[in-house]
């Protein structure tokens, strides 16, 4: 009887310390997503054929399952890129996600591409999340996405959708 008791509390102490080490793992989480931007950009002529653009862009974000982290969420970016022919591939970004719940994901963004006046192009980026508050501090993650450069509905912004992936793991 002694020993079956013993067993026991042996068995019933491995299970807690086995299960508090599952449950203490983060796991990662994918969300296909969908982004619709409007962008003002800043240009200054470099030289024949050459231009420097920064940019300001305001986001929506939507996820196609219609669920998830950063389903509804909007976000702004400020960055920037130097295009020779229309062409470019140091775009460098930095911006934030306000997610419904009310934390914000901070990342940075890399890209390149090809850029059209009248709309068109397609365009490569990559971002890296570099932190975040609430119940999002401590995220890690990236998100690759392409984007879709369109006509714009009004002269002098730019409209784009993107389409892409975010992975992530929290704390």
């Amino acid at each position: 009887m002694k020993r079956f008791i013993w067993l026991s509390i042996l068995s019933f102490v491995l299970l807690v310390s086995f299960g508090m080490h599952v449950q203490a793992q983060s796991k990662e989480v994918t969300e296909v997503v969908t982004t619709t931007v409007y962008s003002t950009e800043k240009i200054l002529p470099l030289d024949e054929g050459r231009v420097r653009v920064s940019y300001e862009a305001i986001n929506i974000t939507l996820s196609d399952t219609g669920s998830g982290l950063f389903h509804g969420a909007t976000s702004r970016v400020l960055g920037g890129f130097t295009a020779e022919k229309g062409k470019f591939s140091d775009q460098q970004a930095w911006g934030v996600y306000n997610l419904q719940n009310g934390d914000k994901v901070f990342f940075t963004s890399t890209g390149a591409g090809e850029m059209k006046w009248e709309g068109g192009g397609e365009q490569k980026a990559f971002a890296t999340f570099t932190g975040g508050t609430g119940k999002c501090a401590g995220i890690k993650g990236t998100t690759t996405f392409i984007r879709y450069a369109l006509r714009p509905a009004v002269e002098g912004i730019v409209q784009i959708y993107q389409k892409g992936t975010i992975k992530y793991t929290l704390p």
